[in-house]
């Protein structure tokens, strides 16, 4: 049963059909008690033990407490789970711990949930188990990508439209995230899409494997994914960073993405203090967007506190723009700004926690917090697999893969493997424009090496460098419009003008758009680069000796 679970967690088609036979079945309930199990997969993923406990409280919020957005039907644990959290609030919460709090109301979802995936598999004539590799028989170039962000989106994106490649996307959740809209959302939740975009909308020749990738092995050609071995002859890591926040996600679903951001919001709306701890673009912005707004409820507007351990917000730009900014924040918005102030501390004193700062200032009557710092890349991958010769020498001591300016991982032996965004040591300004760039150039050097070129250096020859300013980017007047995508910039300048229209850009367009610029279609300047020339499958008998090479 829970193999059977499993593969369709693991399928985006599947899964979708699954949840659209729940619906049309009248067993609407059933959805959520889908969604709690991928909750369940995500948390038995996550080793960080402060990011293990506030997933319980999720859970345990979300689908088994008496107001829950989602429910739970037909279940009896709800309340033995309330006290089993109660008696380990004073704990560090594992995530062995966590999984067994929650582990006979997984036994009853499963239980809820048997008969309707047998009929479910008898209905659709499906038979649910993994397909056999079939990478000796594809002619096709394997590219093998791990994480659907940024940089898993952009190289997905190009190099599925061309028939020469077999690309298989590796992800936690079943769609693209759109962060930029990620500020608005939690803000201004009936002014924004739903900013994913599913990965098989895309990945449309290929194949999408929702899960965790587990080990790198033979001789660096193969990545274990849900207990199967997936065969590669190019492989591209692009697993990002995560915030210590809700800004970024490994939700599976995006229902449940929504959800938790809705929920948010509400803390939002019914807060009347907020203190953001980092005073980056996204703390900057963040702190704009709450202090400018008028919320409805007893608090409609935000006494708002940003924290900043550096001595001015937006360290890394130029002393003008530190000024501007500081100016907007203070003197316009009424933000209350410390700066030379790192939290060192956070203590737990029951329904709010007390935020200890280094200057000996306690900052514990605030109704929401936002951590907007603190950001940890996902390299994990690297220090743990198996390969022989190892891996993990590629990883510096910040956690970050050190790849070279062609941005081919900086190994002795290999030159198949790529890495992009968030999880590399490039020294760049970490944003999705920037992952973006980033996942434009490792496409085309992918094409270069099948067809037996040098790799590029990324900033060469149509590839846009890394952009080494946070405010370096795509500009507003850069001429790169979309057909119908253009919007009024008003409201973008009035909020975001104090940091720049480079950092505004990006929250002209949504996700659907941004693919449209990604895969070059609608846009009227090279916004990312120059992108591959498409590459066919090759009726040549010199194709399977040149595949044959890299294999």
């Amino acid at each position: 049963m829970v193999s059977l679970m499993q593969n369709i967690l693991s399928d985006p088609k599947l899964l979708e059909s699954f949840e659209s036979y729940l619906l049309r079945n009248h067993t609407r309930h059933l959805e959520h008690n889908l969604l709690f199990i991928e909750a369940l997969s995500q948390l038995r993923h996550e080793n960080d033990s402060k990011k293990v406990e506030a997933m319980l409280h999720r859970i345990y919020n979300t689908f088994l407490a008496p107001r829950a957005k989602l429910k739970l039907k037909d279940v009896t644990t709800s309340e033995q789970v309330r006290e089993d959290i109660n008696a380990v609030s004073w704990s560090i919460v594992s995530q062995e711990d966590a999984a067994e709090i929650l582990k006979d109301t997984e036994e009853e979802v499963l239980a809820t949930l048997t008969s309707k995936l047998d009929e479910f598999a008898r209905a659709k004539n499906l038979n649910i188990e993994p397909s056999p590799d079939t990478h000796t028989k594809d002619r096709r170039v394997r590219v093998a990508i791990i994480g659907g962000g940024f940089t898993g989106f952009t190289v997905a994106s190009i190099l599925d439209r061309m028939p020469l490649f077999n690309v298989i996307l590796i992800d936690t959740k079943d769609s693209f995230e759109y962060t930029p809209g990620i500020v608005k959302r939690i803000v201004h939740p009936e002014r924004s899409s739903t900013m994913r975009v599913r990965h098989d909308a895309y990945v449309q020749n290929g194949k999408v494997i929702i899960g965790y990738a587990e080990d790198i092995g033979d001789d660096a050609r193969s990545v274990r994914v849900n207990d199967e071995t997936i065969h590669f002859d190019y492989l591209v890591i692009a697993t990002g960073s995560s915030y210590t926040s809700e800004l970024k996600s490994t939700d599976i679903s995006s229902i449940y993405r929504l959800s938790g951001l809705d929920q948010v919001n509400s803390e939002l709306v019914q807060a009347k203090r907020v203190l953001i701890v980092g005073g980056g673009l996204v703390g900057c912005e963040l702190a704009s967007e709450i202090a400018s707004s008028t919320f409805p409820g007893h608090y409609p507007k935000k006494q708002v506190t940003l924290v900043e351990s550096h001595p001015n917000v937006l360290s890394r730009s130029k002393p003008e723009q530190q000024e501007k900014a500081m100016q907007y924040l203070i003197d316009e918005l009424g933000v209350e700004v410390i700066c030379n102030e790192r939290i060192i501390d956070i203590m737990d004193i029951g329904t709010h926690n007390r935020y200890i700062g280094s200057s000996g200032r306690e900052y514990n009557t605030y109704d929401k917090v936002f951590m907007a710092t603190g950001t940890r890349p996902h390299s994990q991958l690297l220090l743990k697999a198996t390969n022989e010769p190892h891996l993990d020498t590629c990883v510096d001591g910040w956690g970050h893969i050190r790849v070279k300016p062609t941005l081919q991982i900086e190994h002795w032996k290999y030159t198949h493997l790529f890495a992009g965004g968030d999880v590399t040591n490039i020294v760049e300004e970490k944003t999705g424009y920037a992952a973006t760039l980033a996942g434009v150039c490792i496409a085309r050097n992918i094409c270069r090496l099948v067809k037996g070129k040098p790799p590029l250096r990324q900033g060469t020859k149509g590839t846009l460098p890394a952009p080494d300013k946070p405010l370096h980017g795509v500009m507003v007047d850069s001429g790169c419009q979309l057909q119908g995508g253009k919007q009024k910039l008003k409201v973008l300048k009035k909020h975001l003008g104090f940091l720049n229209p480079a950092w505004a850009a990006l929250k002209r367009y949504d996700e659907q758009q941004y693919l449209q610029m990604v895969q070059g279609e609608g846009t009227t300047s090279p916004t990312f680069g120059r992108l591959p020339r498409r590459l066919t499958l090759p009726n040549i008998r010199d194709y399977t000796a040149a595949v044959s090479s890299f294999r």
